[in-house]
């Protein structure tokens, strides 16, 4: 039990109510400093200023805020684990005076480095921003980003000490009944599960269950400008197998988008040009994935589809987005003589079917996958068309990984094309895995680059020292700046050898490139073509190679590039 404060009054005077009232406001201020840790800060402090240099893309100054105040909490985090691993270890701690004197040293530090990494900040996004060709301006809000990280930290901590006083009380109530130690572990287990319910079943699992529900609404609503184009070789029109309204809102947009025999003749020049075949099922048509692969084998049938020459599966993310560019790049490349079908297997977007849907994306375009080839497998081999498969981030994931390795893709198809795969692809991670030496994990060499090939521009592609050794050729596109590529692979072996997009000062943090990398993610498209997740550039030329040879003519493929460059992005 601690001492009460002793008072002293003049001899003779009787001690009143007044005499025993300590010393509050220094007392509370010491108390208040206990009760934070001094490494917790530091490590806060210098994580919050790590976050401000740049990352693959450029950031807003609110996004940077986000990231300096998730940085500082991590910082804190880990300082507060070590503070408390040297107590427990009952080795000498500072004295009051040291600490309080430590403290006003880190305030003062604080205050000067996140005011000139902000400053710093601020000149590396300007010099980001040129390297990628974009407006080199950058608002001087930037330099308040600062202040919302704290802000934001401070209530992550509030949060985070709510939970860690839980654990004491609990704690308490068992040391009751039970052993100090065994009471304290007993505590720490029931917290973390209390903790991990709260935020998986109230705030994740309804998350999830409510924005199911918003995008299902969305499901049946249209893009702006989408109309059902009436076509006798697309879904939802005269001769579909499925009704407009069923193959939902992002389905119908990839049949508005398809292209006409008249559109695709302008561009290539081809008087004898087709009408491509577009096939989409939706996630409300059947409720297994193996229903609706044999769903979309029909209505293939039903549109003509597998008399084209060849029939292209498209990876799709869960709402069924398909990237424009890349499937009316390679209709312009066949002259519309392709089928291109898809399947909706979620209602969520991409951000969402990266946390919750990965198993039911790879699934999808599996069964997808094993019903067109039984179907082509029964047609005579002078009659049967190509199969491609190509897809765009998530959809290069779920085409991806419907196959065992790319030697099992080549066998199989005719051609893939994967646009920017995510990191957590394991087709793309045994390719960077097994690259020669000395070819980087954003760009490598697997094999001597006859099979596969991994390409950040037109020129990776058309190398006069690789040769195509099979007829069933594997690509993928990739930026050494595209965040969702370089999610969760290693920094350290990302940066060496180092893109020639990626900033001179984009360093390999401990913990704050990983939360870089994260961050990056909603930035990923914000950029030019030709960096981030942006492939416009080399889509036509990589069609060029897989539904050659011959390739394509360069005025063509100039040709082909310029009309879906004028899609947008």
């Amino acid at each position: 039990m601690s001492a009460s404060p002793t008072t002293t009054v003049p001899e003779g005077r009787a001690v009143t109510q007044c005499d025993l009232v300590a010393p509050e406001p220094a007392t509370r201020r010491r108390r208040h400093l206990r009760r934070f840790s001094l490494v917790g800060g530091t490590l806060g402090l210098l994580f919050g200023t790590m976050a401000m240099t740049p990352s693959l893309v450029p950031r807003s100054w609110l996004v940077n805020g986000v990231l300096v105040g998730l940085c500082m909490i991590a910082g804190y985090g880990l300082g507060s684990f070590l503070g408390w691993a040297y107590r427990a270890l009952n080795l000498p701690n500072l004295r009051p005076p040291v600490r309080r004197v430590a403290w006003r040293w880190l305030v003062t530090l604080a205050i000067v480095s996140l005011f000139v990494g902000a400053w710093m900040g601020r000149r590396w996004q300007g010099e980001q921003r040129q390297l990628l060709g974009m407006d080199t301006g950058t608002p001087w809000l930037w330099l308040l980003s600062p202040l919302m990280g704290l802000a934001l930290a401070a209530l992550l901590l509030s949060v985070g000490r709510a939970t860690n006083g839980l654990g004491r009380v609990i704690s308490r109530a068992l040391a009751k009944v039970l052993p100090t130690r065994v009471a304290w572990l007993l505590a720490i287990m029931v917290t973390a599960f209390v903790t991990w319910t709260v935020l998986s079943g109230l705030l994740v699992g309804n998350a999830v269950d409510l924005a199911d529900s918003i995008f299902k609404g969305g499901n049946h609503k249209d893009k702006p400008g989408v109309m059902n184009p009436q076509s006798a070789h697309r879904s939802g029109g005269p001769e579909s197998t499925v009704t407009w309204q069923s193959i939902g809102r992002e389905g119908r947009a990839f049949i508005h988008q398809g292209l006409t025999a008249a559109e695709i003749a302008g561009v290539v020049r081809d008087p004898a040009a087709l009408e491509p075949v577009r096939a989409f099922i939706g996630v409300e048509a059947a409720p297994l994935a193996e229903q609706r692969a044999q769903m979309a084998v029909a209505e293939l049938r039903a549109l003509g589809g597998f008399r084209r020459g060849a029939i292209a599966m498209a990876g799709g993310t869960g709402s069924g987005w398909i990237d424009p560019k890349a499937a009316n790049a390679l209709e312009y490349a066949t002259h519309g003589d392709v089928a291109i079908v898809s399947m909706q297997y979620s209602y969520l977007p991409s951000f969402m079917s990266y946390l919750v849907d990965r198993s039911r994306s790879a699934t999808n375009a599996e069964q997808l996958i094993t019903a067109l080839r039984v179907e082509l497998d029964g047609i005579p081999a002078d009659e049967r068309p190509e199969l491609y498969v190509f897809g765009e981030s998530l959809g290069a994931f779920s085409s991806d990984n419907a196959f065992t390795s790319v030697e099992d893709m080549s066998t199989t198809t005719d051609g893939a094309l994967l646009i920017g795969p995510p990191s957590f692809d394991t087709t793309w991670q045994k390719v960077v895995a097994a690259r020669e030496p000395g070819s980087p994990a954003w760009r490598p060499l697997y094999g001597d680059g006859g099979i596969v090939r991994v390409a950040t521009t037109g020129a990776d592609l058309t190398d006069q020292t690789l040769t195509w050794t099979t007829d069933n050729p594997i690509i993928y596109l990739t930026h050494a700046s595209d965040p969702i590529v370089a999610w969760t692979a290693n920094h350290a072996e990302w940066f060496e050898p180092r893109g020639r997009d990626v900033h001179p000062r984009v360093t390999d943090w401990p913990i704050v490139s990983g939360l870089q990398a994260t961050i990056d993610q909603f930035g990923a498209n914000g950029v030019p073509a030709g960096h981030g997740h942006v492939y416009d550039e080399t889509v036509v030329t990589a069609w060029s190679e897989i539904v050659g040879p011959p390739s394509l003519p360069h005025s063509e493929i100039d040709a082909i590039r310029k009309a879906i460059s004028a899609l947008g992005p």
